[in-house]
């Protein structure tokens, strides 16, 4: 026993004068070494706990610039997607080792539209205009979505789980919330400062207002669930109510009215209302949008109301495309992004290569204060327009396809579940994702962990529920 002691007491302070060296030598990066001890500790383990304390890091992550790595010449969120590209591992390990655990997830419709759109990436991998650039973005994609996806299926088995994932996400988010209302104090609440108040936890306020408007009603959703416990309640009604208060502030208008159209079908579903209206009412829109463009645009163009400090002012500003530097600066992209798909329809220019290729396509007059000569500002600002000039045609198809089927079977997953609670919870995922899925029309973040890993994880669910609830009888294990 006496030898044990003193062999870690003598390990311990090694350890100690090797941290004090590195710290000297101003070597960070060794620092990480409990972090990389904890994750390969629970690799083998307990894949749950590395799989939630992935949940726990990400609103916490950082990029490497903005912690001083930027010399490693790879851009990347830190801890999170270095222990995902390990997960993604284990995951592969898992799969293949234990193959009839995952038969039935491989069989499912959104299984399926996931694989097809993977598969689809990789060809335009290879037919990129950029293919390292290419090859990397997919290989980022994979480490979300093997380990989020295929072992959150069977992670998620019990809803139990499920209302861990949000709070494990809140707690730390909530926290950076805290943080960004602090700093935006400082600066008297003004809409300007709200676009990097987040920083560097988030990289805008609309990744920031996106991720918030995906879990207001999660939130919502626990609180009904968990109502009768008094603690409990007024802790999360504490935490709803930094959420609301940090998704005011976020200045995100995209946002804001993605979050109130995806209340009102979650109002239709509620009450019933033959959901086939929820599909025809927004092909009525877009069809009434091609008859009456011109006059529309003229209505539109006729609005000059610029973003403003003013909340009030600030919602009306969205339909501004002839002053809103924003707004014009988004039609600039997707002018762009079309643009590039009618030069490569098939395969288009390679994923992740919009952003170095955008830039001969601005047209001069399209040009606004914000644009970048160079093309170096950025993606497409659209969840659709993205993958269209990226992977060409069939590359929107498959992402389309995805969100539609993911949405149906949540909805047919909902109408057919006994137990109140878990309809309650449904009613909440099919509200975060319909906001995502709705504001991916003004901007993309699947290149980041803060939204990845939430929407890939949430997809999951849907799965999960479905193959391992049989519809009659609450899983409670």
């Amino acid at each position: 026993m006496i030898k044990n002691n003193f062999l870690s007491f003598l390990l311990s302070a090694a350890y100690v004068v090797f941290l004090s060296f590195c710290l000297w030598n101003e070597e960070y990066l060794f620092l990480a070494i409990p972090l990389v001890m904890t994750v390969l500790y629970f690799a083998v383990f307990d894949f749950k706990s590395l799989f939630f304390l992935v949940v726990l890091l990400t609103p916490l992550s950082m990029s490497l610039s903005d912690l001083g790595m930027a010399g490693f010449n790879v851009e990347m969120a830190f801890p999170t997607e270095p222990i995902l590209f390990g997960l993604m591992l284990l995951t592969l390990c898992k799969i293949f080792y234990d193959f009839t655990s995952f038969k039935k997830v491989f069989k499912h419709p959104i299984t399926i539209c996931i694989l097809l759109y993977l598969v689809w990436m990789v060809v335009t991998c290879v037919t990129s205009s950029m293919p390292l650039v290419s090859f990397k973005m997919f290989l980022s994609r994979l480490w979300y979505i093997l380990p989020l996806f295929f072992m959150g299926v069977l992670i998620f088995k019990s809803k139990q789980y499920i209302y861990k994932f949000v709070l494990v996400y809140c707690i730390p988010l909530s926290a950076v919330i805290c943080y960004t209302i602090l700093r935006h104090s400082h600066y008297f609440f003004d809409k300007h400062s709200a676009h990097y108040m987040m920083s560097p936890f988030f990289n805008d306020h609309t990744s920031y207002g996106a991720v918030l408007a995906f879990f207001i009603p999660l939130l919502i959703c626990i609180l009904w669930v968990k109502r009768k416990h008094f603690l409990m309640k007024i802790f999360l009604m504490t935490i709803l109510l930094i959420f609301i208060v940090g998704f005011i502030l976020s200045f995100t208008r995209a946002a804001w009215i993605s979050l109130i159209i995806a209340s009102f079908c979650i109002i239709f579903l509620k009450l019933k209302i033959n959901r086939k209206l929820l599909f025809f009412i927004p092909s009525v829109m877009l069809f009434i949008f091609f008859l009456f463009q011109n006059p529309i645009l003229d209505v539109l163009q006729s609005n000059k109301q610029d973003s403003s400090d003013n909340l009030i002012e600030h919602f009306t500003s969205i339909s501004n495309i002839s002053t809103d530097a924003s707004n014009m600066e988004r039609i600039n992209r997707w002018k762009c992004a079309v643009n590039m798909f009618l030069e490569k329809p098939v395969f288009g220019w390679g994923p992740g290569t919009y952003q170095f290729q955008y830039a001969p396509f601005q047209i001069y007059s399209d040009k606004t204060i914000i644009s970048s000569n160079q093309g170096d500002m950025g993606n497409a600002h659209s969840e659709y327009l993205g993958p269209l000039a990226e992977s060409g045609l069939l590359g929107l198809v498959f992402f389309l396809l995805l969100v539609f089927v993911v949405i149906i079977q949540a909805i047919n997953l909902y109408d057919t579940i006994e137990d109140q609670h878990l309809q309650t919870l449904l009613l909440a995922i099919i509200a975060g994702l319909l906001s995502y899925f709705i504001h991916g029309a003004f901007n993309n973040f699947l290149d980041t962990d803060k939204a990845s890993v939430v929407l890939w994880a949430v997809i999951s669910m849907i799965v999960s529920l479905d193959l391992f609830h049989d519809k009659k009888r609450l899983i409670n294990s």
